[in-house]
């Protein structure tokens, strides 16, 4: 008997499959790139990986490659074996805070919150829908990027509006990319012996968010009313006064949907590097091409991140740890230094020797830093799996 679990984003589909008995990981695989000709379909299985590229059109069809995948490898018999699929949602609004068992209701509301999580709540509901075709009358659970923030005071998720605005359009600050910051802050636990009561969480992929965590509850963090505010990323603005909206609305008569497109599908690395990228798994080529224009980019990438962590600290009080995780910071040696060695402001020791590594759990300071650097790749999947065993039982 086993279970799937499915993690869809905006542009790869990612998969696991546990078996329920002994609960171990039997398979693990991710279909990156989708919607372009160079898709890159990855699958890892009792530690042999293998690679192979290809077209995947839409999420759709990477779907039913997985479906493949799982047939080929015989998790699937007449449907019998997968007897329950898990689903990570980007965005529950007001509606659920913990995972909750898919049924129309549920589907509905996650349609309801597609305006905020644009790129990703419709791909996700895309899925649900589609692997209940795929695996038939299974079990189908729904777990929330926002619920691991629930935790935050209200000073923290107000804006300085009107609270009608609020009581109306439920209009706060939500937050993302909960189950990664979840695995990584309990995953520091398990493998540290002394107890850390501040920790600031980093994670920085494509999409990017950090958290500020106090005694094991997240008080703030960096996405807000959407995942779209916060650090500059792949092709988000980040950050950006609201005004600049208003003023490129009347200037380029721009309607509200040309202006979502702007700030959230054609904004920072795509006009900072002329267009030539679309995927931060680049970014190692930018830095050995020296080139002023991405130098910029990755000034203005680690600048933001820096400003946040020094934000944080302050609403912490004090720091004892900070984790690097997600596929920047687990892949980049390059990037790690150039953050860390602006760190040294909090307390941070940097130690260059033990940075040359990938995809490794590492402390990268000196045993004499006050303030301990740890790198954690980050397994949405296995958090993913951890919640909903906590809630059917």
């Amino acid at each position: 008997m086993y279970i799937l679990v499915l993690n869809g984003w905006s542009s790869s589909l990612k998969f696991s499959v546990f078996n329920s008995v002994w609960n171990d990981e039997k398979l693990w695989g991710a279909i990156n790139n989708i919607w372009e000709v160079n898709s890159e379909i990855a699958i890892v299985e009792w530690e042999q990986s293998s690679r192979n590229v290809t077209e995947v059109v839409n999420h759709k069809q990477a779907l039913w490659r997985i479906y493949s995948i799982l047939e080929e490898k015989w998790f699937i018999f007449e449907n019998d074996w997968i007897h329950a699929v898990w689903h990570r949602v980007v965005h529950w609004g007001d509606f659920f805070s913990k995972p909750v068992i898919i049924d129309n209701n549920v589907k509905d509301k996650i349609e309801e919150c597609s305006i905020i999580a644009s790129l990703h709540n419709p791909i996700n509901l895309l899925c649900i829908e589609w692997a209940q075709e795929l695996f038939g009358e299974v079990p189908h659970v729904a777990v929330f990027d926002t619920a691991f923030h629930q935790t935050l005071p209200e000073s923290n998720y107000l804006y300085a509006i009107p609270k009608k605005y609020y009581k109306k359009y439920k209009i706060r600050k939500y937050w993302f990319h909960g189950i990664s910051h979840q695995f990584v802050s309990e995953r520091l636990t398990e493998i540290v012996w002394k107890q850390f009561e501040n920790v600031i969480t980093c994670h920085i992929w494509n999409w990017a968010s950090l958290s500020a965590i106090k005694n094991w509850k997240c008080i703030n963090t960096s996405m807000w009313f959407t995942p779209v505010d916060g650090l500059v990323m792949w092709t988000r603005a980040g950050d950006i006064d609201p005004w600049v909206v208003l003023f490129l609305q009347e200037k380029e008569e721009l309607s509200a949907n040309e202006l979502r497109h702007l700030i959230n599908r054609e904004s920072w690395m795509l006009w900072l590097t002329w267009w030539m990228s679309w995927n931060l798994k680049d970014v190692e080529e930018w830095i050995k091409s020296w080139d002023t224009q991405f130098e910029l980019a990755l000034e203005i990438y680690i600048s933001r991140i820096v400003r946040f962590i020094w934000a944080y600290i302050a609403d912490l009080g004090w720091l004892d740890a900070i984790v690097f995780t997600a596929w920047v910071l687990e892949n980049s040696p390059s990037i790690r230094k150039k953050i860390a060695e602006r760190l040294a402001f909090c307390w941070v020791v940097f130690d260059q020797d033990k940075n040359d590594f990938r995809w490794e759990e590492q402390v990268i300071t000196t045993q004499y830093s006050p303030v301990e650097l740890f790198v954690l790749p980050t397994n949405e999947e296995l958090m993913i799996k951890r919640e909903v065993e906590a809630l059917l039982h």
